[in-house]
């Protein structure tokens, strides 16, 4: 939020505090800030002196806290729900009661049991002569209707219906129109006061009396044929005066119930009136024109031959004027009408009705096809399949060779897609031949190469997901037996973009599947090895859903992720561990498949995450990125773009010996005895608790701090946040490989300015200087906020600090396990200068690893020339 305080709309200093502090933290951090807030203001609310204006500020801080946290927290508000009713009951303004009838029906449950309590603040509210009060109760019924309620207001309700505002009586209506899916029985006694309000002199009175209509058409209170008369009456008088279209909201509203209801052909005369007078007046009348022409599509083609010949009004060529606009509204708009009505009407598919259009208009509707609006290319689709429907398979025959022109502006980034629209105008209704055609366009899309090389596509992935949701039953179950069968056929290629598809519907959709569980198991089994290790990973946790249902895993499962874990890298290799213990172990496996949100894919890894975390941490802990104990191995130069390594953090040093006492080490330095301003030795040490120099042990997690800090002289002494503090002893990293035609150059490995004097109770050497950087890094990281960046960057991160280190610039490196910012690598760029406080010269960076040996990186630099380098070193 880089807005202040008075334009951001913050309720309060507190609000546009907590709001800022979310959106500059990881979302880890985030959550950890709401939670944290969250029970803060738990507290808060417990106090005595708690005020009507305290109390509102705290229950939209908990709403903003409950709608920010990621997918997958729980936050319990129910606590507030006793001050959020008190506060629309005794609230002294409008504000103030509609916070507490907000949080109400966002947190409370229709059938809690305070719903009692807030029944009697909604009537002695609508029992109130404020129209305003009564507005805010009615707009509470709305929102969160209950069975309770209606007993003690249904008398009320009735006589707002008559009430002299027309805010009032709109949302009367509506109100009654909610409740009435609790107690049909309520629409009773209402029905002659909602005709009435048919024919008010408000338009949006009359808006909500239609929708109330419906609800008393569907419980016989209200006669279909005499609502119908009832609208046409209006029509008439509301077409009578002719209004303009900016203000032609209620007549759309009649020609649409016009429409639901089936026009006749006295309707159908008045919308062709309607098409003719509208036809030319411009965009504000395309909504009015949509309208009538729905009406016209949900009518016979023989009504309408009889309309357009005693009328002498042509619906298409009223509209034909638009297709020499060079708009792409006006071309949407005309090829909307097109397909709206019989094609018997204007192509001249008969020889009793004349075609309607010359042949530069046909050839203008062609050109539509390769249209860069999507919309107005399934238009066109739409309207050839009902001209010829040869016209469009040999359209769709050319697309799959790939002919079709590109647009100007995407290449052929849009061939895929001109793909789908074709398939889904083809197959209409037919889910299994919707399925079959996919298959054939994702063959085409993706080429012939190997499987683990080509790429999956995106467009296709989220179209098939969307129309699988979207669709009807038997849509579905039909498309799915189709796709589900294609795994077990072995001699049936399963492409990356297929399987990406099927691995999420295997997971929403398994009780639909033709094919046992089993099956389906080992069909995916057989095929996993064959792909990239994004989509093995979606594989294995598919796999391990499926697993659920059989009664058995079947070997050739068990053997085929065996195989895959021995070749695998640390992510996969975990998650094969992942499918072989909970597979083996099903009520756990159920225990979390119950845990999830929703049948879908990301809900059941979020499931399986979260019981991850859940678990003790053993071996299987993924290592910090400088571990305290790493190996000592001989450093072996890598090119900064390898991957070989999966755990940057692993340095590499030579076997040395443990530091001999020699003079050389038990010099000392003046720097070690140094004491503060108010006379007292820094960290506990005086002239008579000196000890042995040789008894501070240097750790191997010091040393692989020491390395990745390529002068920890550059700490200034005079920093504000370490101005008590006494100058570290530097840690210098020698020559690790041994002169040619030496035995042994293990003994000078270490060289020492100065001996480490320390309590034996003190912290250690890594500990001290991870502090002053944690330290040093936050405040540098939030001076910096207006140079702000963010990328990915392919190379692990060891890859990306061994190219940091070659811009031979200070860095300073925090460990990923301390704070801020805990999981990151946290690298401070410092200044040439010695004023390390100078922005010149300075950035800090911040790396989180990913399963892949990539990483993502933030960065924060306010100098131009470093930030540009920065970036193209990251990128």
């Amino acid at each position: 939020m880089d807005v202040p305080f008075s334009s951001s709309g913050a309720m309060s200093r507190a609000h546009y505090a907590l709001v800022r502090k979310v959106e500059t933290a990881t979302p880890q951090a985030a959550d950890q800030i709401l939670l944290a807030e969250v029970q803060t203001i738990r507290n808060q609310l417990t106090r005595s002196t708690l005020t009507l204006k305290q109390c509102k500020e705290y229950l939209v801080l908990l709403l903003y806290c409950s709608m920010a946290v990621n997918p997958g927290v729980h936050v319990d508000l129910e606590f507030a729900l006793p001050h959020a009713i008190n506060l629309a009951e005794a609230g002294q303004t409008i504000q103030d009661k509609r916070a507490g009838y907000l949080f109400c029906g966002e947190v409370m449950p229709a059938e809690h049991e305070l719903q009692l309590m807030l029944v009697n603040s909604i009537r002695k509210d609508l029992e109130s002569s404020a129209i305003s009060r009564i507005c805010l109760a009615l707009d509470t019924l709305i929102q969160s209707p209950s069975r309770d309620v209606i007993p003690a207001i249904q008398t009320r309700l009735h006589d707002l219906l008559s009430h002299n505002s027309p805010d009032v009586k709109r949302r009367a209506l509506l109100a009654f129109n909610k409740l009435s899916e609790y107690d049909a029985d309520i629409l009773h006694d209402i029905a002659s006061k909602a005709r009435k309000r048919l024919s008010d002199s408000d338009p949006s009175v009359v808006s909500a009396a239609f929708t109330l209509a419906e609800s008393l058409l569907k419980g016989k209170h209200l006669p279909e044929d005499k609502y119908h008369s009832v609208v046409s009456g209006l029509l008439d008088a509301t077409w009578s005066q002719r209004p303009h279209p900016s203000e032609s909201r209620l007549l759309v509203r009649i020609i649409e119930v016009i429409t639901q209801l089936g026009p006749s052909k006295h309707d159908l005369e008045v919308i062709a009136d309607v098409v003719r007078y509208y036809a030319h007046r411009g965009r504000a009348a395309y909504a009015l024109l949509k309208q009538c022409f729905r009406g016209v599509s949900v009518s016979s083609t023989e009504l309408l031959v009889e309309v357009q010949a005693s009328s002498g009004i042509s619906f298409i060529k009223e509209m034909r004027h638009l297709l020499a606009v060079q708009e792409p509204n006006a071309l949407y708009m005309f090829m909307s009408c097109l397909s709206s009505v019989d094609p018997q009407l204007w192509a001249g598919t008969t020889p009793e009705i004349p075609s309607v259009l010359e042949e530069w208009e046909v050839e203008r509707i062609m050109k539509a096809l390769d249209c860069e609006d999507k919309l107005i290319r399934k238009q066109t689709l739409r309207t050839l399949w009902r001209v010829d429907q040869n016209i469009v398979e040999s359209y769709y025959a050319r697309a799959l060779q790939g002919d079709l022109p590109s647009s100007s502006v995407h290449g052929t980034e849009d061939h895929l897609p001109r793909l789908l629209e074709i398939v889904d105008i083809i197959c209409g209704d037919d889910g299994e031949a919707y399925a079959i055609q996919l298959k054939n366009v994702l063959n085409a899309a993706e080429g012939d190469g190997p499987l683990n090389k080509r790429p999956v596509l995106q467009e296709a992935v989220e179209e098939m997901l969307a129309r699988i949701h979207t669709a009807d039953s038997i849509w579905r179950s039909a498309c799915i037996g189709v796709l589900f069968s294609s795994v077990a056929d072995k001699e049936n290629e399963v492409g990356p973009t297929l399987m990406v598809i099927l691995t999420a519907l295997f997971c929403e959709y398994l009780e639909l599947s033709p094919l046992s569980p089993v099956e389906l198991l080992c069909g995916v089994a057989d095929r996993v090895t064959s792909y990239s290790p994004s989509i093995q990973d979606a594989c294995l946790i598919t796999m391990l859903r499926i697993s659920a249902a059989c009664d058995e895993i079947p070997s050739q499962a068990i053997e085929a992720v065996k195989s895959l874990q021995d070749r695998s890298g640390r992510h996969l290799a975990r998650r094969c561990v992942q499918f072989t213990t909970l597979s083996q172990s099903k009520d756990t496996l159920r225990r979390v498949i119950a845990d999830t949100r929703s049948s879908s894919l990301p809900d059941f890894v979020l499931a399986l995450e979260k019981y991850q975390a859940d678990q003790p941490r053993g071996a299987s802990r993924s290592p910090s990125l400088v571990p305290k104990s790493p190996p000592l191995k001989p450093h072996t130069p890598e090119p900064s773009s390898s991957r070989a390594s999966p755990l940057p953090s692993k340095l590499r040093y030579a076997a040395y010996e443990a530091p001999r006492h020699t003079p050389k080490l038990r010099r000392k330095s003046s720097s070690s005895s140094r004491h503060s301003d108010d006379g007292s030795s820094h960290g506990g040490l005086g002239r008579s608790s000196y000890q042995d120099p040789m008894t501070m042990t240097i750790t191997p997690g010091d040393l692989s701090l020491a390395a990745q800090t390529s002068d920890l002289r550059s700490i200034p002494s005079s920093s504000p946040r370490m101005s008590r503090m006494s100058p570290l002893p530097v840690v210098q990293i020698l020559n690790e490989e041994p002169p040619t035609g030496t035995g042994s150059g293990a003994a000078d490995l270490i060289a020492l300015d100065s001996p480490f004097i320390s309590e034996p109770a003190g912290p250690s050497l890594a500990n001290t200087i991870s502090s002053i950087m944690e330290q040093d890094f936050e405040a540098t990281w939030n001076s910096l906020e207006s140079g702000a960046a963010r990328g990915w960057c392919e190379a692990s991160i060891d890859a990306v600090l061994r190219r940091l280190q070659g811009l031979q610039r200070r860095l300073r490196v925090t460990e990923r396990d301390r704070p801020p910012f805990e999981g990151d690598l946290k690298i401070v760029i410092a200044p040439e200068s010695a004023d390390n406080w100078s922005k010149k010269g300075l950035a800090a960076i911040r790396l989180k690893e990913s399963d892949d040996d990539s990483c993502l990186w933030w960065l924060r630099c306010e100098d131009d020339e470093l930030r540009n380098i920065v970036k193209a070193t990251l990128r």
